[in-house]
């Protein structure tokens, strides 16, 4: 009797469960996974403004922002030479948009004509290039489907997009980055792996529950829901990397959000039944998301390209895909693309929250991250900031308390910083 008492108390926590509503929360809960099933790493190792309304209080005050907090390495290229590099780079382009419109053997049947083939080419070299994606040849397919605009990924690497959805999109290079991203951040999140390995505990729970077991059909009940959660959760957080990514190769989000209102014309799936989220509700987590992605993702983008070379591409052996070639050198895991760490995330949208002056937000992820990491002086600088404001808005002692404590902290890692020297003095 207790067995079945515990079973249904952990059955009732797992089908209560309800989709997340806070989805830059849910965004971080997510790259959590990533570190688990990220997939380039695991690869190298064995071989606009925001549409959606928003309800949180901020505050009008003004802001102090040094500019000291820095994700990533980059350096900045003038336009001089980035667009010198962009000339190099289009004679490149030439010879291999040549190469793809070549006829080949006749005993072969291509899904796609060689100026559809050369598109795709360009945006996904691009997402890869400025993204440092060139740890693995990838391969792209245009197929045929003149009915269901969609798109999927297999593998780690193969990126697939149906003839109707490219159609529909073919002069809004913005919204093919996004679809390509999106998939592109499937793979690198490593979502089939997680989903397979989900989908086959559940398997195994059905099996032992068409053979009778009453335990195993509830748990079952149970870890369905938990697949249609987290399936959703998955679409999510791809929709995110996606947009990450083209931002870093300079896409326009606002117009690449176009896929997601198409997506809205004819989305008919019961949101409780299906493995996917409403287009609706990927828009909100679209546009909640881009909120909190730095300013300098592009600028970042940019370097990588102007610092790597165009990459090859070849039609597949099957010719019903392209392949895009990586460099033929050692690879090295610290060259190349992994997704955010959690100290990163935690970093950046308590920084974020702070620059939307949603203060209470921000000092919660800057204590997520000081969990982690007691050394990033710049991250105890912007929480003795956000509580300075909140000490300014509420008069409420217990933030100048917590603006001084962060204050001394940032000083005690770097005395020498002029800005940190300044929030000490003037608090």
């Amino acid at each position: 009797m207790k067995k079945f008492i515990i079973l249904f108390a952990v059955l009732a926590l797992v089908i209560g469960s309800t989709e997340a509503k806070d989805y830059a929360k849910m965004q971080i809960k997510e790259m959590k996974h990533a570190q688990k099933y990220g997939t380039s790493q695991q690869l190298l190792k064995e071989k606009n403004d925001n549409n959606i309304p928003n309800n949180v209080i901020t505050y009008n005050v003004p802001l102090k922002d040094p500019k000291i907090m820095k994700f990533g390495h980059y350096e900045e290229v003038s336009d001089t030479d980035y667009n010198k590099k962009l000339e190099n780079d289009a004679k490149k382009y030439e010879v291999y948009a040549k190469q793809l419109g070549k006829k080949h053997s006749k005993y072969y049947t291509t899904q796609a004509d060689a100026e559809d083939f050369y598109k795709v080419y360009r945006i996904a070299e691009r997402l890869i290039r400025a993204n440092k994606l060139d740890y693995i040849n990838w391969r792209i397919s245009v197929y045929k489907d003149t009915d269901n605009p969609n798109a999927y990924t297999s593998g780690v690497n193969h990126v697939a997009i149906s003839t109707s959805l490219y159609d529909t999109f073919s002069n809004n290079d913005d919204a093919l980055a996004l679809v390509i991203g999106h998939e592109m951040g499937h793979a690198l999140l490593g979502h089939k792996k997680r989903s397979e390995q989900l989908y086959a505990r559940m398997e195994r729970l059905n099996r032992r529950a068409s053979r009778g077991s009453a335990s195993a059909a509830l748990i079952y009940m149970g870890m369905k829901k938990k697949y249609t959660i987290d399936s959703k959760n998955m679409e999510y957080a791809a929709d995110v990397e996606g947009a990450k990514l083209a931002l870093h190769a300079g896409y326009n989000l606002n117009n690449a959000s176009d896929v997601l209102k198409f997506l809205m014309t004819y989305d008919i799936d019961s949101d409780l039944r299906s493995d996917h989220p409403s287009a609706s509700k990927r828009l909100e987590n679209f546009y909640e998301n881009k909120k909190y992605f730095l300013e300098d993702w592009e600028t970042m983008g940019r370097y990588n390209i102007y610092k790597s070379e165009v990459l090859p591409v070849q039609l597949s052996s099957d010719r019903k895909s392209i392949v895009i070639s990586v460099p033929q050198e050692k690879l090295n895991p610290n060259k190349y693309y992994s997704p955010e760490t959690m100290e990163e995330v935690y970093a950046r949208f308590g920084y974020m929250y702070y620059l939307n002056r949603e203060f209470e937000k921000s000092l919660k992820y800057f204590d997520e991250l000081f969990a982690l990491d007691q050394t990033n002086a710049p991250a105890y600088l912007y929480a003795s900031y956000a509580s300075e404001c909140l000490y300014k808005n509420t008069a409420n002692s217990k933030y100048l308390n917590l603006a001084k404590e962060y204050a001394k902290k940032a000083q005690s890692l770097d005395s020498k910083n002029k800005y940190i020297k300044e929030q000490v003095d003037n608090l």
